[in-house]
């Protein structure tokens, strides 16, 4: 196995996980019915009553949703860039770059690389992007004309460093700095991908 130690320089770098207390707030506002009650009162009256039967106080329902909204991963102290992104980052690129420029097929990532968290240079948000999105549902229908308010905490121009090694056997090596270099330009990587965020480039390259 070769191990590469990689220094990346980000330009701006949104988390947003989907925590399981995240699944559990929406199961909650779905079960409850509050989310259905038009008033405040009617809204508050539904989550006691259920949080009653569940045997859970509001103290509870507010500690779990703090939770939920936590903006990044982090390792206790620094933000991090999970290895698990970094892997689906690696899935990406490979899908979509140019066949000559793949270390493997895309389909095969997951087997051929073993990845660590990238681990930044910040403890806390930097800023908070702010702006309107379409309101759609699940099926892609338009729900209203009014856009709804959409905030992502963000960190920005900081460093990320982290591993990677592979198997110079099933993985071509010799291309492998320039996809994750092409992919940090335009693949990106965490949320709002789409919306360029998440670009990098590699600064440092070394063999551990």
């Amino acid at each position: 196995m070769l191990t590469f130690h990689i220094k990346m320089m980000f330009s701006k770098y949104i988390g947003n996980p989907y925590w399981p207390e995240m699944y559990q707030l929406i199961e909650i506002g779905k079960s409850s019915g509050m989310n259905r009650a038009r008033a405040t009162q009617n809204r508050r009256k539904a989550l006691e009553e259920y949080l009653r039967a569940k045997g859970m106080t509001l103290e509870d329902y507010d500690a779990l949703e703090q939770k939920a909204r936590r903006p990044f991963h982090t390792n206790g102290r620094e933000i991090i860039i999970p290895a698990e992104r970094v892997s689906s980052f690696l899935v990406a690129t490979c899908d979509e770059a140019r066949p000559a420029m793949r270390p493997c097929a895309h389909d095969q990532v997951r087997s051929r690389f073993v990845v660590t968290d990238w681990t930044t240079d910040r403890t806390k948000p930097d800023g908070k992007w702010t702006r309107f999105a379409t309101v759609s549902a699940g099926t892609g229908a338009k729900l209203s004309n009014q856009r709804g308010l959409r905030e992502d905490p963000f960190i920005e121009n900081f460093h990320a460093s982290g591993e990677l090694s592979c198997d110079p056997n099933f993985v071509r090596v010799d291309v492998l700095r320039d996809v994750i270099e092409w992919g940090g330009q335009f693949v990106g990587i965490g949320a709002a991908r789409k919306m360029g965020m998440g670009r990098f480039t590699v600064q440092e390259w070394n063999k551990a």
